[in-house]
């Protein structure tokens, strides 16, 4: 238990707070899925929020395309912690499980991003990244995962995957280059409504096995 019990878990209903030691105490399944829920909405989503907000003609109020994203990345892999079962993942993958974690998410954002990349985008991708780098290329979300996610929080530059705040979608795909563009705001704005319908489906039962391994995520950050 390293987490001290006077610690603030996150908020309550009311907008009051509530320790790690209230939180330990709760038994029932639902309460530890709304708990969740809100520690989730308050440290992660509306704070990231924030960032992202645009005035009545569309204008960044905060222009940081560039930490929006990073911090997007940041929120979709959590996600992908909470609905996955993530020691299967490491068992079965151990040296892909990042990937396979945040995969499911990214079909939620977009289910295009699941598809396997066509012939034309795989040769143009390995005339950008070297001789046998299309092999690994199993889904576009593997494209952003590796080529923009890894080499922009290790080293704040993006390898292939390109970020423009004026594209009219959230995610441009370049054929014949064998790049993609993103919009961080739009990309954002569609991870909040997966997001949303994520946890719609967590708190229906429409989705058996995310609420099995949220619960379990619940319970990892109390441990």
């Amino acid at each position: 238990m390293p987490i001290p019990e006077q610690t603030m878990f996150g908020p309550r209903p009311d907008k009051t707070g509530i320790t790690y030691g209230e939180v330990r105490q709760i038994k029932d399944d639902e309460s530890k899925i709304k708990y969740l829920k809100l520690r989730l909405d308050t440290f992660l989503i509306s704070q990231i929020d924030k960032v992202s907000l645009r005035d009545e003609n569309g204008h960044p109020n905060i222009w940081s395309p560039f930490p929006l994203l990073a911090m997007t990345f940041l929120a979709i892999e959590t996600i992908g912690h909470v609905i996955c079962d993530v020691e299967k993942i490491k068992a079965d993958k151990s040296n892909e499980h990042s990937k396979n974690i945040v995969t499911p998410v990214y079909y939620q954002i977009d289910k295009s991003l699941s598809y396997n990349p066509s012939k034309t985008f795989k040769d143009a991708f390995e005339k950008l990244h070297g001789k046998g780098s299309k092999k690994y290329l199993n889904k576009y979300s593997d494209v952003i995962h590796k080529y923009q996610r890894n080499t922009f929080n290790h080293g704040y530059q993006a390898r292939g995957v390109f970020i423009h705040h004026g594209e009219p979608k959230a995610w441009t795909l370049n054929e014949d280059q064998g790049t993609i563009v993103i919009n961080p705001y739009l990309f954002w704005d569609d991870f909040k409504k997966a997001y949303d319908n994520i946890f719609i489906k967590i708190s229906n039962g429409q989705e058996k096995d995310w609420r099995q391994n949220a619960l379990k995520y619940f319970q990892r950050l109390l441990d």
